[in-house]
């Protein structure tokens, strides 16, 4: 699987696989791979699905483990009010910023846990530049009326077509352990949309207490 070229807007630069910090708007430029759903989409994109997908499943009206409104009925009356432009985007910033609270706690803020919001893998910077693009967005995204349309049962089918796998953890205190990731399967594309789909995955099927899918960073 090729290595996406991640452009942002403003940077005057780019880097393989991963993403630049910089003022400004955030633009996702990459180059389209095959995906196991048999569709056409960048990994980089298929990463930010994956990440806003769980957030949102989170959320009080779902699975409810961050105790979040943000697209549910609740939280859109009042961001809708305040931020009338932006809203969704701002949501969905508050599941993100709510599930990785709750994941890092849960994991007692180990770095060497590696779960799908942790700073050591690219996917939350991924999302984040994502929703701060769709501010500045002529027209709303797709997926966002998705998302917000979400119940139970729907979310945990989108969530399985989206990742593709199955997954059985080994629950260790309030983490669920998935495996071990090298230092140098963070520089491999592939080996982290791999992780990607696993961790995502493995929400699906989490029943009664939140345990926080996660690998160990090994090495």
């Amino acid at each position: 699987m090729p290595t996406p070229d991640i452009h942002v807007a403003g940077c005057g630069g780019s880097r393989g696989g991963g993403s630049l910090h910089c003022r400004g708007v955030f633009r996702l430029v990459v180059q389209g791979v095959y995906m196991p759903n048999g569709g056409v989409a960048s990994s980089v994109e298929a990463a930010v699905r994956l990440v806003l997908g769980v957030a949102r499943l989170g959320e009080a009206d779902l699975r409810g483990w961050w105790n979040c409104h943000g697209l549910d009925k609740e939280g859109s009356f009042v961001l809708k009010r305040a931020l009338p432009r932006t809203w969704q985007s701002a949501a969905l910033e508050l599941d993100v910023l709510s599930a990785r609270r709750r994941h890092a706690s849960a994991l007692s803020e180990r770095r060497t846990a590696l779960h799908l919001f942790s700073d050591e893998l690219p996917f939350n910077r991924w999302a984040s530049a994502w929703l701060a693009e769709q501010k500045t967005a002529s027209e709303v995204d797709p997926l966002f009326r998705e998302l917000a349309s979400w119940n139970i049962a729907v979310a945990g089918t989108r969530l399985s077509e989206w990742s593709g796998v199955d997954v059985v953890g080994e629950a260790i205190g309030d983490g669920l352990f998935l495996g071990r990731l090298s230092r140098s399967d963070l520089d491999d594309e592939s080996t982290l949309m791999h992780a990607a789909t696993r961790l995502s995955a493995a929400y699906v099927g989490l029943e009664g207490s939140f345990r926080a899918p996660y690998f160990d960073l090994a090495g």
